[in-house]
């Protein structure tokens, strides 16, 4: 049984004012700051900045993340690392932010380019245990980027999301502050939800054996269904807000330890050659890998279902009660409606067969079921 998980955890409202505090506790004299244009024009990184600033003043920024983040991203970020001689990184935003931060991290302590470090190519044998220190500060509810051990990065060569993973990149402190979701517009808070939503499920029906993971899989299944759909339709509801965010950092532990599968396998490949979304992604290929796998895992649907309170009797109803619940979201529809055409399929089937998500699917995929998926799901 694997069990890594981060043991500085801040949960409350306002916590992001700890800030300055959680860094000077870390003995962390110029952090570099990672944030996105979303979190600028929103003010939070002025804000943040000045929480952390020192002696020397506000700690260089670094604000160009995007969604699906891609390596010149990362090595923008650690140009900027090591040019201001910085000792630590302050991860303030989604799940994309976070992944950034910790690609810094890896190439701050280990030099090169963060492709260098692709867990498929060894790379988990390049990351030691001195990266410097990361301060995550979510400001999304979804991705558990803030409590795993990997950040998915996007080679832009091969348009191919690759895994840096090491026990060494779990953030070394976490801010968790619902205020700062309050502003999340309804289509990110689903997406980012759908997400949470999506680690659980195939998490929980991994093969693998981990109890305490199950668990918290349990508390994300009840969690989701009670808040997302009021975090989506009453942003300001900063209890369902809360609890979203705990839901992402359940989900998070829950396949940090277990794995993920063949939905996160193929979501990939449309964030890497149509820029989705990844939660959106998600969210479209649940209904069809559920089908798929509904002979090895229909039992654990039927469960995910009563723990979000969805009424389901066979496998067949538990995948219809899922995928009306992403409906009722604005969270479904057909690959086709978001630009996916057919001459792609086999090349992103390729390419899903790759991706190290599937490995802990509860059922086989070859390429060719995988494209196959792609279809059912155009």
């Amino acid at each position: 049984m694997n069990l890594n998980f981060p043991g500085d955890i801040t949960f409350a409202p306002g916590s992001l004012n700890a800030l300055g505090k959680k860094i000077a506790s870390l003995d962390i004299e110029r952090p570099l700051l990672i944030s996105d244009p979303a979190m600028t024009g929103l003010g939070l990184t002025a804000r943040a900045a000045e929480l952390a600033a020192g002696p020397d003043g506000p700690p260089p920024l670094y604000d160009r993340c995007v969604e699906n983040p891609r390596a010149p991203e990362v090595s923008e970020a650690a140009a900027m690392y090591r040019d201001e001689g910085c000792d630590g990184v302050v991860a303030l935003g989604g799940g994309s932010v976070i992944d950034v931060a910790k690609g810094v991290r890896v190439v701050a302590a280990g030099g090169g380019e963060i492709l260098n470090y692709d867990m498929a190519k060894g790379g988990i044998k390049r990351i030691g245990r001195d990266l410097p220190p990361m301060i995550a500060v979510p400001t999304t509810a979804g991705s558990g980027s803030e409590t795993t051990l990997g950040a998915v990065i996007i080679d832009p060569e091969i348009q191919f999301k690759v895994l840096i993973f090491s026990p060494f990149l779990i953030s070394t402190a976490i801010l968790l502050d619902p205020e700062i979701t309050l502003t999340m517009p309804p289509k990110l808070t689903a997406a980012t939800g759908m997400d949470a939503l999506v680690h659980a499920i195939e998490a929980y029906t991994s093969p693998a054996d981990n109890l305490v993971a199950d668990g918290l899989c349990m508390a994300t299944f009840q969690a989701v269904g009670q808040n997302l759909p009021r975090a989506v339709a009453e942003g300001q509801d900063i209890k369902a807000r809360g609890n979203m965010m705990l839901a992402a950092l359940m989900g998070g532990m829950a396949f940090a330890a277990k794995g993920l599968g063949a939905v996160h396998a193929l979501a990939h490949q449309l964030s890497s050659h149509y820029g989705l979304p990844h939660g959106l992604a998600n969210a479209l290929m649940l209904p069809v890998v559920m089908r798929y796998n509904a002979e090895a895992a229909g039992e654990k649907y039927l469960t995910v279902c009563r723990a979000m309170g969805l009424e389901a009797e066979t496998p067949d109803q538990a995948v219809e009660a899922l995928a009306a619940f992403a409906r009722g979201l604005d969270m479904a529809g057909a690959l086709r409606e978001f630009g996916v055409k057919e001459a792609k399929l086999a090349e992103m089937a390729a390419s899903a067969a790759q991706d190290l998500s599937l490995r802990s699917n509860p059922a086989p995929c070859t390429p060719e079921d995988l494209a196959g998926l792609y279809r059912q799901a155009l």
